[in-house]
C-alpha cells in the first residue's frame, strides 16, 4: 500500500482532487451550483460520493490485469498554452512505464484524459470504473437518488438510459460497442466520459446492488477502451450540471443522457427541444428572469393560436346552431340511410360546413397540449429552472409552497368555463364537465412544479378576452337552441 497525495485544480467552474495513487479523479465540487441537500445548504454541489471515485483504471494485457488504484504516480502540474491547468502522473510497473494526463479546458466543466503505456502488448484495453454513484445535491433526496442511471450512446446513435434500480445484482448486463460515450447522471447532473478521436468504447458492463429502503443508491459499471498500436488513448471527462445548451454543444445526442418523457420520448422529445430552445432564446434576448420569461411565452403561444381559435370557437357556435336543423333532416329520412345522409350533407354544405368540421374546430385547442406536456418534462428535469426563485415561489422548478399557482390556474379554467358557456345550448353534461374539469385539474397540478402551473394560468388568463369577444358574438346572433343531452 502506497501512501496517496491529492492535487487540487480549482477553476472558475469546479475544484477537482486527484489523487496519486492510480491517479485517479477522488472529487468534483461545483462551485458554481449550490447545494440544496438538507445540512449543506452553505456548501457548493458534490457529485462524487466520498465512498467512490470519480474514476478507477485498470489495464488489460491479454489474461493479465494491473489496478492502477495500487499504483503510486508522481504527480506534475504545469499550464497550457490557454493558460488552463495541466496534471501529468508518470509511474512505472510490471515492465510498463504508464503517463496519464488531465488537460482542464477553460471556462467548461469538460477535462480530457490522455494516456501512455510502453510496452504495450497488441489488443490491450484501458477498462474504467465509472463512479459507484452521485452524491445528491436535492432537497429530496429520495427523488434524486431515485433518478440515478446509466446512460449511453451507440455509434448507430441509440441513446438509452437503464436506471439503477433496473439492473439485475446476480447478473451482469452487457452492451457491446461501439459507443460513443457513457454516463452517470441523477435528476440534474452527470459525470460522462465521451470517447474521441474515432476510438470509441468497445464495450460496457453493468451490475446491481441491493436496494436500500425503496431506491437502489449504487451499481457497478465499466467502460473499455482499446489503446493504439502505439499504446495511448484518450477520452474526455463532462462532471457538471445537464445543461441543455452545453451537453447540445459538445453533439452526439449528449443532450438526451436523461430522456425526457420515458417511454414516449420519441413523441415528446421533439416538443422539449423547440421549447427549451424557445425559452432560452427569450431569456437570452429579454434578459427577463425565467418566471417572467414563462409569463411572456404562455401570452405569445396564445396569441399565436388565436386566428386558429377563434375560427374553431366560430365553428363550434355554427354547429350548435346546425343541430336542430340536422336532427329534423335525420328524423326525416331515418328509414333511408342514403337519403339521409345526402340530406346531412345538404345542411352542411348550405352553411359551409363539413362532417369533419366539428373535428377541425377543436384541433386548435388541443394545439397548446404538447407544449404544455413538453413543459411538464422540462421542469421535472431541468437545471436551468432548479432553484429560480418567482416573486412569492422559491424555486419554480419546485411545487407552489402556498399552491396559489395551481388555485389560480383552476379558477382561470373555472373563469374561461363559465364564460364559454354563455349563450350555449343548455346541455347538462357538458355544464358538470366544464365545471368539474377546473376542480380535478386543480387537484392534479397541486403538487407540479409552480412554473407549469404558473404558465398554465397564464395562458387560461391571456385567452379570456378572446372567449369573452366569442360569447359578446354569440349572444348578438340570437339565444341557440337547446340539444337533448345523449
Amino acid at each position: 500500500s502506497a501512501a496517496a497525495d491529492t492535487n487540487i485544480v480549482k477553476t472558475s467552474q469546479f475544484t477537482y482532487a486527484i489523487s496519486s495513487l492510480g491517479a485517479a479523479p477522488v472529487s468534483v465540487v461545483l462551485d458554481s451550483y449550490p447545494s440544496r441537500r438538507p445540512g449543506a445548504l452553505s456548501h457548493s454541489a458534490e457529485l462524487i460520493h466520498t465512498r467512490t471515485e470519480l474514476a478507477r483504471y485498470r489495464l488489460a494485457f491479454g489474461s493479465d490485469t494491473i489496478a492502477l488504484d495500487t499504483v503510486a504516480f508522481q504527480g506534475t502540474e504545469s499550464a497550457s498554452l490557454a493558460g488552463a491547468p495541466v496534471l501529468t502522473y508518470t509511474a512505472r510497473t510490471t515492465g510498463h512505464d504508464v503517463r496519464i494526463i488531465y488537460s482542464f479546458v477553460p471556462d467548461s466543466f469538460l477535462v480530457r484524459v490522455s494516456g501512455a503505456i510502453s510496452n504495450a502488448p497488441a489488443s490491450s484495453v484501458l477498462l474504467i470504473d465509472l463512479p459507484r454513484s452521485l452524491e445528491s445535491n436535492e432537497a429530496d433526496t429520495t427523488e434524486d437518488v431515485g433518478h440515478l442511471a446509466v446512460s449511453f450512446r451507440t455509434s448507430r446513435g441509440d441513446v438509452t438510459s437503464v436506471g439503477f434500480g433496473k439492473l439485475d445484482t446476480a447478473k451482469v448486463r452487457i452492451e457491446p460497442g461501439p459507443l460513443d460515450w457513457v454516463a452517470i447522471r441523477n435528476k440534474y447532473f452527470l459525470v460522462a466520459y465521451r470517447a474521441i478521436d474515432k476510438h470509441p468504447f468497445t464495450v460496457l458492463r453493468m451490475q446491481g446492488e441491493p436496494k436500500v429502503g425503496k431506491v437502489t443508491p449504487t451499481t457497478n459499471a465499466t467502460v473499455a477502451l482499446p489503446l493504439s498500436t502505439t499504446g495511448t488513448t484518450a477520452f474526455d471527462i463532462y462532471a457538471g450540471p445537464q445543461d441543455f445548451q452545453r451537453l447540445q454543444r459538445l453533439g452526439n445526442d449528449l443532450d438526451e443522457v436523461n430522456p425526457y418523457g420515458g417511454w414516449i420520448h420519441g413523441a415528446v422529445q421533439p416538443f422539449v427541444t423547440i421549447v427549451m430552445r424557445a425559452l432560452l432564446w427569450m431569456k437570452h434576448t429579454t434578459q427577463l428572469s425565467y418566471g417572467w420569461v414563462l409569463v411572456l411565452f404562455g401570452v405569445l403561444i396564445r396569441l399565436a393560436l388565436w386566428p386558429l381559435n377563434q375560427r374553431a370557437m366560430r365553428t363550434s357556435i355554427v354547429m350548435q346552431r346546425l343541430q336542430p336543423e340536422l336532427q329534423a333532416v335525420q328524423k326525416k329520412h331515418k328509414d333511408d340511410p342514403k337519403r339521409q345522409q345526402e340530406a346531412v350533407m345538404g345542411v352542411y354544405k348550405e352553411h359551409g360546413m363539413s362532417p369533419l368540421s366539428p373535428l377541425m374546430g377543436c384541433l386548435p385547442m388541443l394545439l397548446p397540449m404538447p407544449v404544455l406536456y413538453a413543459l411538464y418534462f422540462v421542469f421535472m428535469n431541468t437545471i436551468e429552472f432548479r432553484g429560480v426563485p418567482f416573486l412569492w415561489l422559491p424555486d419554480l422548478s419546485m411545487r407552489d409552497p402556498y399552491y396559489i399557482t395551481p388555485l389560480l390556474m383552476g379558477v382561470s379554467m373555472f373563469v374561461m368555463s363559465w364564460i364559454g358557456l354563455k349563450g350555449a345550448p343548455s346541455n347538462p353534461q357538458a355544464k358538470m364537465m366544464s365545471y368539474m374539469m377546473p376542480v380535478v385539474l386543480t387537484a392534479l397540478f397541486l403538487n407540479f412544479a409552480s412554473g407549469l402551473n404558473l404558465y398554465y394560468a397564464v395562458q387560461n388568463v391571456a385567452a379570456l378576452p378572446q372567449q369573452w369577444l366569442l360569447a359578446l358574438e354569440r349572444a348578438k346572433t340570437g339565444p341557440a337552441p337547446a340539444t337533448s343531452a345523449s
